[in-house]
Order: structure tokens, then sequence, then C-alpha cells
């Protein structure tokens, strides 16, 4: 260190200048100022008539002086001129030196001499925090020598933070202990030989215990033993130094989860959100560890009036956290609901439930009582991090408290999707409840499944055409009792046979040996080639067709469900002369009939209900097959999924079906929609005519609900396109046909009638 000569003075000013080295061409300069105390000094370096780029603090002494401690670098020959100046007009103080002729290094004993406590904290924030950024300190060794020692003067016999759980990803977790008082920490760094380094995520501050100290963790890049070093906190009320012990033989995750300190709720769900936050790998572990271990599910169950309550859905998406369950207060004494996190004070969320009415289970006496059911949606809760036990309370007005934990959730997005869409009953689910609690949740699944889906395996059974006129698609999930009957149809049909090219898409992956087997052997039996798109996961129906489109070459797309069954030849040419480009028909659907010849589509239109809601309808649902206003071509607002053909090149452009809708539901009109939007109409062609025995499929899915994704479907529909529905159905075909019901007794029987009884004969065939 440099002690300079006291340099011209104004007004009785003694200032006292010390100027040394922090490594290479960065120096530290640091001036004392005696009384009378100036109000606000600050100090601007020049050197070779230019202003050097410098930082400072002022620094309050014990004794009422002002030391001002600047860094600044300079590699240039020649003086530096560092002036003093304040606000009052007194004048300015200037001081000249060479730093060429400063070799003594930083002391770090000489600059916090006589400092007050915040002085030094302030100082120190600066050492650590933006100086070393500003000019490049971080790994100098000079610098670092350096604030080691100043670091050991603030803490002279620092306590340890110790490794105590090896993670995943090179990950460690960190333990120590801090003062009570302590509070905010915000930013950690660590100061090793490799360098000062700030380190990823926030620490996290336990309750404090009987001694007054307060548990902190934190997770690390796993280190060497040797490299030792120490552990800087950064918080709103002091800075904090720790040891980082050296240790050869850091536990598992596994053995730290099964000890006593990862049974506490908070250090757990936050120790999965750094799990979640680290790798995907990460999030899996965290899910492992829990179910591994997991937490007793707490309820309160009792058979007097007093409060009783449970929790049984609890499951996190990056919308938040999904709850459900019930509480019975006969008396009134609730008085919060009160959500804990992994970090800071619960959260109240009474005023986020939904209510609906509820019955529990009968008891040992028969009584069946009831109950308030509840679900609510708590956006941000751990980041999405698959926490699967989180814990409520509710607090009485008596001040009791009733602790309430589920048994471990499911985390995978399918699971999530059928506990949503069973939180709250259908008859009980209002426009409020999908907007705020139920369908952010489904949306986070729906997306969560479609960038996660693997890409789909492709089998092909014999050699389709070269250039196909169009491409068949149909999905497939978990009912093929009509492949045989659609298949010899198909491969009756001689244009279908040499110009189509029929793609099967198989949504239930675990059924692949089995289908790959019934299509090989339908090839080996018709001769009819095929191809067989295996999905990696269910995806659900629109994820299903898009995977088809997909694979398919065809000009145009004709998606067929699995259960339609045309009833003679030249079906599909006679669909596809309706979408030549000067008719601008975007899309064409046939009629399509039940299997005792009623209709089942003539068209599909759009009809508020009661609510306002936009839903589906058929005209003419139900009537014989010969109704005359059935019979005539004509515009409709759209078509059914279940039989819809259309340029292939018009499905890409538009994007295809919209998984937004969940399962199955919805998204054909969606589609029709989107055409309307493109400028395109749409064409019911009631000279084609197929049987289709509906729904025969979705009634399948172990999580289908058909009132909560109906009602969610519609929503979501009438949220997305309320306007052009409106406009629409103002504008086509008027008079619009009115959908009329069925007289008995008048249904004529028709030319060929495939009965159940017919099926049942063909497919045991």
């Amino acid at each position: 260190m440099l002690s300079l000569a006291p340099a011209p003075v104004t007004d009785g000013l003694s200032p006292q200048l010390h100027l040394s080295r922090l490594s290479g061409s960065a120096f530290l300069l640091s001036w004392t100022i005696d009384a009378p105390m100036l109000s606000r000094p600050r100090i601007a370096l020049a050197g070779g008539e230019k202003r050097l780029a410098s930082a400072s603090v002022v620094l309050p002494l014990g004794d009422g002086r002002l030391r001002v401690v600047v860094v600044f670098r300079h590699g240039g020959p020649g003086e530096v001129v560092a002036t003093l100046s304040d606000d009052n007009p007194g004048g300015d103080i200037t001081a000249r030196f060479d730093p060429d002729l400063v070799h003594g290094m930083a002391d770090a004993e000489d600059l916090v001499r006589d400092a007050t406590p915040d002085a030094r904290r302030m100082l120190a924030n600066a050492l650590v925090g933006h100086w070393p950024t500003l000019f490049g300190l971080s790994q100098a060794a000079g610098y670092l020598g350096f604030l080691r020692q100043f670091l050991l003067i603030l803490a002279r016999k620092p306590s340890v933070a110790a490794p105590v759980a090896r993670l995943t990803e090179g990950k460690i977790l960190l333990e120590t202990t801090v003062p009570s008082r302590l509070s905010g920490v915000q930013t950690a760094y660590r100061l090793d030989a490799g360098g000062l380094s700030r380190l990823p995520g926030k620490p996290r501050l336990g309750r404090a215990d009987r001694a007054g100290n307060r548990p902190l963790h934190l997770v690390v890049d796993e280190f060497p033993p040797q490299a030792g070093g120490l552990l800087i906190l950064q918080a709103d009320s002091g800075l904090i130094v720790r040891t980082v012990a050296a240790r050869q033989d850091v536990p598992s995750l596994g053995r730290w989860w099964a000890g006593k300190a990862s049974q506490r709720d908070g250090l757990r769900s936050w120790l999965v959100e750094q799990l979640s936050g680290i790798s995907e790998q990460g999030r899996l572990l965290a899910i492992e560890m829990q179910r591994r271990l997991p937490l007793a599910a707490q309820v309160v169950r009792r058979n007097d009036d007093l409060p009783s309550a449970e929790l049984d859905l609890a499951v996190t998406t990056p919308a938040g956290l999904l709850l459900g369950g019930w509480y019975r207060d006969a008396e009134g004494l609730l008085d919060e609901v009160l959500l804990h996190r992994s970090e800071g004070e619960p959260t109240p969320v009474l005023e986020r439930l939904d209510h609906f009415p509820a019955l529990l289970p009968a008891g040992t006496n028969g009584d069946v009582k009831r109950a308030t059911g509840f679900a609510a949606l708590i956006p941000g809760y751990a980041r999405g991090a698959p926490v699967l036990q989180p814990r409520v309370e509710l607090k009485l007005k008596s001040g009791t408290v009733l602790s309430l934990r589920p048994n471990a959730q499911p985390a995978d997005a399918v699971a999530i999707r059928a506990r949503a869409l069973a939180a709250i009953p259908p008859q009980h689910l209002t426009a409020q409840m999908l907007d705020r609690t139920i369908a952010p949740v489904l949306s986070e699944c729906q997306r969560a499944l479609r960038e996660s889906q693997p890409e789909p395996r492709i089998k092909s059974f014999g050699k389709g055409p070269a250039s196909p006129a169009v491409s068949v698609v149909i999905p497939l999930y978990r009912v093929y009792d009509f492949l045989r009957v659609q298949v010899c149809a198909f491969a009756a049909d001689r244009w279908f046979a040499e110009k189509a090219e029929l793609i099967y898409v198989l949504d239930s992956p675990e059924h692949e040996g089995e289908v790959a087997h019934l299509l090989g052997g339908l090839f080996l039996a018709y001769g009819l080639p095929m191809q067989l798109v295996v999905m990696g996961r269910n995806g659900g129906f629109s994820a299903a067709c898009n995977a088809g489109a997909a694979a398919s070459r065809g000009q145009a797309l004709a998606m067929v469900n699995s259960d339609v069954i045309p009833d003679s030849e030249g079906w599909l040419p006679a669909l596809l002369q309706r979408l030549e480009p000067h008719r601008r028909t975007g899309a064409v659907g046939p009629k399509l009939l039940y299997d005792d010849g009623s209709l089942q589509h003539a068209g599909l239109f759009f009809k508020r209900d009661s609510k306002g809601t936009w839903l589906n309808h058929h005209y003419f649902k139900g009537m014989p097959s010969g109704y005359a206003p059935a019979n005539v071509e004509r515009p409709v607002p759209g078509v059914t999924g279940a039989c819809i053909v259309m340029p292939r090149a018009l499905f890409m452009e538009i994007g295809g079906f919209d998984d937004s809708y969940v399962i199955g539901d919805y998204e054909d009109s969606d589609l029709c929609l989107k055409i309307a939007r493109a400028g395109l109409g749409i064409v019911y062609v009631p000279s084609v005519q197929l049987y289709h025995l509906e729904r025969q499929s979705i009634s399948k899915s172990l999580d289908y609900t058909r009132g909560v994704a109906s009602q969610h479907n519609s929503w979501l529909q009438t949220r997305r396109w309320d306007a052009q529905i409106e406009a629409l159905m103002a504008a086509i075909d008027k008079p619009a046909p009115q959908q009329l019901v069925p007289t008995p007794g008048l249904r004529p029987e028709p030319d060929f009638l495939l009965s159940r009884a017919n099926l049942r004969r063909a497919t045991a065939a």
C-alpha cells in the first residue's frame, strides 16, 4: 500500500490517501476525510486527460470521519488525478499519483479499521457483488487472496457448511445454520482457489430452533474434497460467511431422505423444486424419493358436529396446485384454509375455493353425512414441481388448527388430467369453475402430453399405391371389434384398393402386438395394403389423427373413425369430386347412419345452451334415412370428424386437429371453424352414406368423464370462436334446417341393415 502526501486542502479539510494494488491493473484507492464532514463526497479519476472507469462506496467511520473507497483500472503510463468533490460550494480537492509506482497489495485490516458495522457490510457487498464483475476480478489470484482475508476479518471463526446429500447431475446439498435474526437471503457466492462464483438458485431458510438458529440449505455443484472454500450469503440484514467442509463420503439422496431432516414438509417440498429445476432426471428423482418414503396422510374425521375434513386431491402442474376434498363445518367455526409452501408463511386460500354439495360414505351406523366439497387452483405453487404431498391447515375461529395431508398424488400428465376431470361433479360445474380452476390444469396437461409425445413407429403391410389420390387415416383406441368388417368393406371397393392409402393409427400402444397381428392377418386375407402408425404413448384423438396425416402421402385426407363402415363402393371418389378448387370447398362429409338405419349425421350445426355455451348438434339426428330434408346436398357449418374429407395441404396449413380439446370431443368442429376462417366452405353430401356405430371407442377411455370433458371442450370452443360461430350460424343455410324429433314407428327399413347380430357374425368369421 502506498501512503500519499496530503493534497492541497480547502476549508481546513485534511485528507489521508492510500493507494494499493488489487490485481494486475486493478487498484484500490482509500481516501479518509477528517472533519468537517462532507455531505456527499465523491471521487472522479482521470488519466491522460481521459476519465477512468471506477466504482466507489462511502463508508462512515466510528469517529465521525468518512472513508471513500474507489476501485479502478489503469493500464497506461502517466499520472492519475483524483478529484474529491462535494455538493458544497467550498471547492474540489485533487491528488496526483502514478499507479506504476504502486506494488503493495491491498490490506484488508487497514481498509476496515475504524469502520462501523454498517460500513463493513456495505464494503463487503461491493467487494463480493458488483465490483468483481465490473473489473474482471472474479478469478484474479491477488484479489481472491485479499477478499478471503477481508471476509475472515468479518467472521473470525466461521461455522461450517457441510455437504449432506449427493443429488443428480453433479449437484450436492449443502447444510448449515445461521442466526435467527437473518432473513431474506437473496444471493449466495462461493470463494475458493478457482475463483469467486455466484451460485444459482436461492438458499432456503428454515424455522428457528430453541437455540435461536435457523437451518439453511443450498444446492451447489459438487466439488473435490480438497477444494473447500468459503460460502458467502448476502441477506437483507447482513452478510454471513461459512467454511465449506471437505467430505469424502457424501451420502446418497436416498440415505438423507430417509433421515429425520427430510420429514419436514417445507424442506422436502423445496428440495423437490430444486431437483425439478435441475433436469428431467432430477424431476423423476424427486418423484421417486417422495413415493419411496411417503409422509403419513392426515385426515380429520369425526362423528359429532365439530369440524372435520379430508384433502384427497393435490396435484401440481405449471398452472399451479389443484386442491380438492371436503369439509364439514355445521356450526360455522372455519376461519381460514392455509396452504403451506416450501418457504415463507402459509398462504390463505379459502377465498379461492369452489364449493359444491358432497355426500360422505355411510358410517358404521349407516348414516350418510352431507359435507361441502371443494376444489381450488393455487397458481405458482412450487413452480410446477411435482410436490406429491402438500400440507393444508384448517384454522378455526377458536385458534385450533386441523392439519390435512393427502396420500402421495400422481405426477404424470395423464393421471393428473383424470383427477382434474373428476375434481368437480359435472352437475355442479360452472363456467367460472372451469375458467379459474379446471381449464388451466387441463391445458397444461394437454401441453405436457403434446411436448412429451415420442415419435411414432410405422409398420407396413404390403405396398400401397405410389401416388395415392387420398390417404384414409383411422385412429384406433382399445376397440378393434369392427376392423374385420371395415377392412373387408375397403378391400371390396376396387377404387379404394387401387388409389387409396390406408393408415391405421394405434393410440393404445400397449396393444401393438395384438393389433399388428390382426392387421397382418387381414392383409393376408384380403390383400389390401395398409400401414400401422403406433403412437409412443396415448395422446388422444387429435394427436393420433395428426400423426397419421404426417405419415400420409395422398393429395387428400379422409379422417375416418374405426367404427364407420361403408355400405357400398365408390364412396371416396364421390366425396373427392366435391373438393374441386372452383367450388371453394374446404371439406365434405357424408350421411352417417346408426346400425338401425336412422340418421346419425346430416351435417353439424351449433346451438347455444341455456348458459350461452355453443354446443354441437347434428341435423335431423334420429330421423329415418329417407327423410327428405336430410337428402339435400348443401353447405353446412361443419361435419363430424367421424368422416371428413379435405385436401391434405389445407389440413397441414391450418394446423390439423387442435389437441387442446380433451380426449376426443369438439376438435372436429374446431377444425371446421378453422376451414371457415380460411374462407372455404363445408358441404354435406347425402348421396354418400356410411354406417357409424357412434362413440364405441371413446367410452373405453379410463379417464373420459362425459360431462366434465364435454363441458370443458364446449367452453373452450365458445371462448375461442364465439363471435365467429354467431356470424356463421346467422349467415349459413337460411332458413337453417331445424332439428326434428322422430316419431316412433315412422322409420322405414333401409335397403341394407347393418344389425348388431350381423356385426357379431362378421366379427366372429
